[in-house]
């Protein structure tokens, strides 16, 4: 079977792991790519993004503090790209990069805009307990994720999601949507969308440690702290702390029982580690305490020796 040759230049920017797995789609289709950006050279994720597209024999443009610098900017323009496509970022992209192709840019995100712009659509719709998320290929303009809509799929979320098994499977859908698209393009032109401009949209703020929003609420019931759980497994990890330490819990389940105990208050030791919550209670199934030990409950109870009575709180 002869491989479809295509013509329009494409402009790939992004980075692990969602870029990888488009980036690799992409190339063994034979899509035309002329040009591969990298995160900033300080990013961590910079080296396997570089490496990758150099061993795909991808031209890379990299930037060492600026997508603003002149000498990048005139790199890129010299590309003559038909189009851009973004892939997973974690800068903005100026207005100046975004019009150094003819036909602008195009980016994926996960989730079913105009709900859940934002940084993290993964954890938020497992919070949030949707039954269904879905990706989106929108234009790119100066604001985040707010572009004409090209395409978009919905799809089920599993009844035990995490943000990880959501990361992963989106991932893999991103890269067919983009190749489907890009084929299209190398002959028409794109549909496009808008969308609303005003609306009570769903958000996907950041999670993080900074922002002292993934500690756990031990006030809330067990079923929203397990999918709170869920939503934050493995990339983030969804934390408490026991004796002035952090412990970071995995996986959980719910036990439904009536109780009049303090939440957050360890109430069995013996037979699993049960927790009490707003309403029923957690047992925790697997956990990492410090740094360092990771462990199933029953592990962490054996080693930690962890009392009934004691009491674990936000940071």
């Amino acid at each position: 079977m002869v491989k479809k040759e295509y013509k329009k230049k494409i402009l790939f920017v992004g980075m692990p792991d969602m870029a990888l797995v488009c980036l690799n789609k992409l190339v063994s289709n034979g899509i035309n790519i002329v040009g591969v950006i990298p995160p900033k050279k300080t990013e961590p994720t910079c080296k396997l993004m570089t490496d990758t597209a150099q061993a795909l024999g991808l031209n890379v443009i990299d930037y060492n503090i600026s997508l603003n610098d002149k000498g990048f900017l005139q790199k890129i323009k010299n590309l003559d790209a038909d189009i851009g496509v973004v892939a997973s970022f974690n800068e903005k992209l100026p207005s100046e990069l975004l019009k150094l192709t003819k036909d602008g840019f195009i980016n994926l995100h996960p989730s079913k805009l105009p709900d859940y712009r934002g940084g993290n659509p993964y954890s938020h719709v497992i919070m949030n307990a949707e039954e269904m998320s879905a990706i989106t290929l929108h234009f790119m303009d100066e604001n985040f994720d707010t572009g004409d809509i090209i395409s978009q799929y919905k799809f089920n979320l599993d009844l035990n999601e995490t943000m990880g098994t959501l990361f992963y499977r989106t991932n893999h859908m991103c890269a067919s949507m983009l190749f489907e698209a890009l084929d299209y393009y190398e002959t028409k032109e794109f549909p496009r969308t808008p969308q609303p401009k005003y609306g009570d949209f769903k958000k996907a703020e950041t999670l993080s440690f900074e922002k002292k929003n993934i500690y756990i609420d031990w006030n809330k019931s067990a079923e929203e702290i397990e999918r709170f759980i869920r939503a934050l497994n493995p990339f983030i990890g969804a934390i408490t702390c026991y004796k002035g330490t952090i412990l970071r819990i995995n996986s959980a389940y719910v036990i439904e029982k009536n109780h009049k105990i303090e939440p957050g208050t360890i109430i069995d030791t013996k037979s699993s580690f049960k927790v009490a919550c707003g309403k029923d209670i957690l047992e925790i199934d697997s956990v990492q305490f410090g740094g360092f030990f990771i462990s199933s409950g029953r592990d962490f109870i054996e080693r930690i020796n962890p009392k009934k009575g004691e009491v674990l709180y936000s940071g």
